[in-house]
């Protein structure tokens, strides 16, 4: 079975401490370096395990001019990761290397990164990776992250999110946590503010769910189309095919196909080497190029 959280994508201001942190602390692997397909001046980031697979994934769009961000009336905040059982000692140790203040609560430890994301580690039931999905890097693959866990989700009205999933997915809420399989949940929380939020350094752009096909992806646009929910729009990015929902508290909920994946346009062995464009934008290269803001 699939993983139900595709990935999540976030914005970012320094582009070189956030390959730093995402790859040397965590161990992630940079699979594509493409550019923000609506906003092609800015670059988009993608790390997730060695094939860049569905629920291993998170990317970040480089927004140098970024300023602080605002999370107050709707947003969506913190990133829950999956490690083996007993891997856990291994990562404080990694932490406390690499100087990154964290704390433990029983098997988690939460931390935050360059950009004030909020992060926790959890350990879980689960297999270590297979070695197909190992990143060769300094972790050992049995203590390896083995995927995203969890996501939170701020609203004003949390009933009317938990309806919108209920009857869109038949997604239960159970006091504001929707169990997505045996290890992963979205959390759905009050705000307690009225006041406007603004998008800035670490916030979440969006989280995306994975559909398992075109044909699955296009029956659910029609049954948010029928329902009448806020549809942004239904587009392929090249990597997969995305439906994009404002959920009714306002952020923007993503459904994404598996497939075809980041080999698409680069070989397995050297994802992420090059500045990697699909199809439909690769006559454009150049001046692609030449637009995109620099890399701090």
């Amino acid at each position: 079975m699939f993983a139900p959280i595709h990935h999540v994508s976030l914005l970012t201001r320094f582009a070189n401490e956030n390959q730093f942190f995402y790859t040397h602390i965590l161990g992630l692997r940079f699979v594509k370096k493409t550019v923000n397909q609506d906003n092609h001046k800015m670059l988009h980031y993608y790390y997730g395990n060695y094939t860049g697979e569905p629920g291993s994934v998170i990317t970040f769009f480089v927004v140098p001019s970024l300023a602080q961000r605002y999370d107050n009336e709707h947003f969506l905040s913190s990133i829950g990761l999956k490690i083996p059982q007993g891997s856990i000692s291994y990562w404080e140790q990694r932490l406390t290397n690499a100087q990154i203040n964290y704390t433990k609560k029983g098997h988690q430890l939460y931390f935050t990164d360059n950009d004030q994301v909020e992060l926790r580690l959890v350990e879980v039931e689960q297999e270590p990776l297979a070695q197909e999905f190992q990143v060769k890097n300094d972790i050992p693959g049995e203590k390896q992250i083995l995927g995203l866990l969890s996501t939170e989700i701020y609203v004003s009205e949390p009933n009317k999110t938990a309806d919108f999933f209920f009857q869109l997915l038949d997604w239960k809420s159970k006091q504001g946590c929707i169990q997505l399989n045996e290890t992963d949940f979205i959390q759905i929380l009050p705000t307690g503010t009225s006041e406007k939020m603004r998008m800035g350094r670490g916030s979440i752009d969006h989280i995306a769910f994975s559909v398992e096909n075109e044909k699955k992806l296009h029956d659910l646009y029609e049954k948010a189309k029928k329902q009448g929910w806020f549809i942004e729009k239904i587009v392929h990015r090249g990597y997969f095919k995305s439906l994009y929902i404002r959920e009714p508290g306002g952020n923007r909920i993503e459904f994404a196909t598996l497939t075809p994946g980041f080999t698409v346009d680069e070989p397995l062995e050297s994802l992420g080497e090059q500045l990697a464009l699909p199809s439909f934008l690769e006559e454009n290269r150049s001046e692609i190029e030449a637009g995109i803001y620099k890399e701090k």
